[in-house]
């Protein structure tokens, strides 16, 4: 894969080298590892919001269907072809995308990695995205919060992508927490549940089957909210189901109390990206350096309504998140961590 990458940044270099003069000041772009997820149509969808928010920047959101690195970094090329003035990425492989990415910096043209960080080489110095161990460590609170403090039995951990760094601190965090709230239970996984949607499903209802008096079943990536959500909306009451992201059918269980579930808010990530990606095309303000850590939300009875109702529309999710976007925009210095500490 590192040679894969190197002759990429080799084709960008004669690339960026006959348009660094001629990017298109007046326009951003934003790169994503697969529209086919959830939680990716949230960011794109903030990414335009926020750059609109600005004004008089044009903007493009692009990527292959489904996760495909190869398809991704044929689609990098192809942005840098129409040189932007800006441009952000989430990629599931950042070490894959160091060469290429080095290159692109180098050539002064303002880089924001989004929802996972930067690899080390990259030349990319702001990541806008969550704390992943704390975010595994609110949804095993929750989940242990649903069961007695004394409960023992198995708790299943599945992850679409196991290795992944930013979803290997998600395990960790959950855990953790589940270690410290329910010392009793036996914590086992993380197992491959798989990123193709019916390959997931099949991995979930497998381990169901293998673990049938599983206390909970708790995934860490996107593409497990709704088999996980399948599996409860039909399943005992004695287990409880936690997942890191949200579909309809999910929050729908929260909303009854059956299931745990932690939202990364990408939205939110989305339009920081491109608010300060436009400001910077459109001024030459330069980017802040660093981490912007961005909360994540705990959903369960108590707001699944109104998450549920911040979904009907772009309005509706605007009204939600313009006043914290506008905040972190406007004193970014204010929620920078070191980026060495993702």
């Amino acid at each position: 894969m590192r040679i894969l990458g190197a002759l990429l940044a080799a084709l960008l270099t004669m690339t960026t080298a006959g348009c660094s003069g001629s990017r298109r000041p007046g326009a951003v772009a934003f790169l994503v590892a697969s529209r086919q997820f959830m939680f990716v149509q949230e960011m794109t969808l903030g990414f335009a919001h926020g750059v609109e928010s600005v004004g008089g920047v044009a903007h493009s959101e692009t990527g292959p269907g489904v996760a495909d690195s190869t398809a991704e970094l044929k689609a990098y090329r192809d942005v840098e072809a129409a040189a932007p003035g800006g441009l952000s990425i989430f990629t599931l492989s950042p070490e894959l995308f160091a060469d290429s990415l080095g290159t692109t910096t180098a050539t002064g043209l303002p880089v924001i990695a989004v929802h996972t960080p930067p690899a080390p080489g990259s030349g990319v110095s702001l990541f806008i995205g969550n704390d992943n161990y704390r975010l595994g460590e609110m949804l095993g609170e929750a989940v242990a919060g649903t069961l007695p403090a004394d409960t023992g039995g198995v708790v299943v951990i599945g992850s679409p992508s196991p290795g992944v760094a930013s979803l290997e601190r998600r395990v960790a965090g959950v855990r953790d927490a589940l270690h410290r709230l329910l010392p009793s239970a036996v914590v086992v996984g993380p197992f491959d549940t798989k990123q193709e949607p019916s390959a997931n499903l099949r991995a979930w209802q497998t381990l169901r089957n293998a673990n049938p008096d599983a206390i909970a079943y708790i995934g860490v990536g996107g593409r497990d909210v709704a088999s996980i959500a399948s599996l409860r909306a039909v399943g005992r009451e004695e287990w409880s189901a936690g997942a890191i992201g949200f579909d309809g059918k999910s929050l729908g269980l929260a909303q009854k109390g059956r299931m745990a579930l932690v939202s990364t808010e990408p939205y939110l990530q989305g339009d920081v990206a491109g608010r300060l990606q436009a400001l910077s095309a459109k001024t030459g303000r330069p980017l802040p350096v660093g981490w912007i850590q961005t909360p994540g939300l705990l959903i369960d009875s108590g707001n699944a309504a109104a998450v549920i109702g911040r979904q009907i529309s772009q309005a509706r999710r605007s009204e939600w998140y313009d006043d914290m976007a506008d905040a972190i925009v406007r004193s970014p210095e204010q929620y920078l961590r070191p980026i060495g500490q993702v």
